[in-house]
């Protein structure tokens, strides 16, 4: 049978990536809504302390680039319970990041229409200066990851392209990566007009699969490493038990900024 996906749905870089990782997954989340899934780790609390101390550090930043007192954001910094959040504030105020000039704007969300499909995204920092776009996204993450996989991730591909889309912008796209732990390699990836068409090739031919699937073909990932930390593991038999959370590959805000779900994902 056909599955019927709304006609306002919005792709996005978690949706997508959730795609990527596991079909059946998606069903579940996206198409049949399914609200309860199991326990993502069985160190629930420092789980929770990781995600919500990340949320907490994304809203710092945001009042401070709409122009709250630096000294009172340090104050809270000082006050909050996780003390990587103070940690984190610190090396970003010691940043390059923290001195950008142009116009900026946090937490900026675009929309995009793309030959029929609608595509969402909410950048960190979006800011325009001397006629060119740079986006900027801010990360807490456990585990570092490689320059290669940041490049080849969801995000860093959709990003410019809805960037492009939805403002016309100019080109090159400049899109910048502060890891807080490891704050003095700052990542930069730039984007032609060719590297953001191939990008917009990958997510038709992408999206075009996804609406043309019937029920059956969302398939359960055959790689068992990922259901391992699959909130949804107990609906394929594949676990019951929570794993540890060393087990966790890495951590973001990025489905909680884009969605407000407080059920993060892993990307």
């Amino acid at each position: 049978m056909k599955t019927n996906i709304p006609a306002d749905f919005s792709f996005s870089q978690s949706n997508l990536h959730t795609y990527l990782r596991c079909r059946y997954k998606f069903y579940l989340r996206y198409i049949q809504g399914l609200l309860w899934p199991a326990q993502l780790t069985s160190d629930a609390l420092v789980y929770e302390e990781d995600r919500n101390a990340g949320i907490r550090f994304h809203q710092l930043l945001h009042q401070y680039f709409i122009g709250f007192d630096q000294d009172l954001l340090v104050q809270m910094a000082q006050n909050d319970p996780d003390p990587r959040v103070l940690e984190w504030f610190s090396s970003f105020l010691l940043s390059p990041f923290a001195q950008l000039d142009g116009e900026l704007n946090p937490e900026k969300t675009l929309n995009a229409n793309i030959d029929g499909k609608l595509f969402t995204i909410k950048m960190d920092l979006l800011q325009f200066v001397d006629g060119l776009y740079h986006i900027y996204d801010w990360k807490t993450s456990r585990k570092i990851p490689s320059r290669k996989t940041l490049l080849e991730s969801v995000q860093t591909k959709l990003y410019p392209l809805v960037l492009s889309e939805a403002l016309s912008s100019n080109f090159p796209i400049h899109f910048h990566i502060l890891e807080l732990n490891q704050v003095d390699a700052p990542i930069t990836f730039t984007f032609s007009a060719p590297e953001v068409a191939k990008s917009r090739d990958y997510f038709m031919l992408l999206t075009d699969e996804i609406l043309a699937l019937e029920e059956h073909e969302f398939f359960r990932t055959d790689k068992l490493q990922i259901c391992k930390t699959c909130e949804y593991r107990s609906h394929c038999n594949r676990g019951i038990k929570a794993p540890g959370i060393s087990d966790l590959e890495l951590l973001d805000m990025e489905d909680y900024l884009e969605t407000g779900n407080l059920n993060t994902d892993l990307v």
